[in-house]
């Protein structure tokens, strides 16, 4: 008997090379004490959340893919605790350069300024 299941790492194994390819296209970042979270957007609807330990060492890293509705992404994480940390939306304020993550509750999860 083979069991098969698609799990969040089988699927972002599938698309790996294709992320690890893909252009940035805009990058935001967090800055605190030790560890600065960043969210870059890339092309073909990717992204990644991941945080820097002393400005050096990635220690944790959630890809994704998005779809787009006018100024806000929807993101779907390949690994849940991405979502759990920044929410399943994110508002882009183009004026401010900044972005927003929030979820399907009221209230804002975690906010990165553009860099």
């Amino acid at each position: 008997m083979l069991i098969y299941s698609c799990s969040p790492e089988h699927k972002f194994s599938k698309d790996r090379a294709s992320f690890e390819s893909a252009a940035v296209i805009k990058k935001y970042k967090a800055i605190a004490d030790m560890n600065d979270a960043y969210f870059v957007i890339k092309e073909n609807n990717f992204f990644e959340f991941y945080r820097e330990l002393f400005d050096s060492v990635k220690n944790t890293s959630y890809p994704g893919r998005y779809t787009k509705r006018g100024d806000t992404l929807i993101l779907n994480f390949y690994n849940n605790k991405g979502r759990d940390i920044l929410g399943s939306k994110a508002l882009i304020d183009q004026a401010k350069k900044e972005i927003i993550f929030f979820d399907k509750y009221r209230g804002i999860k975690k906010k990165l300024i553009f860099n």
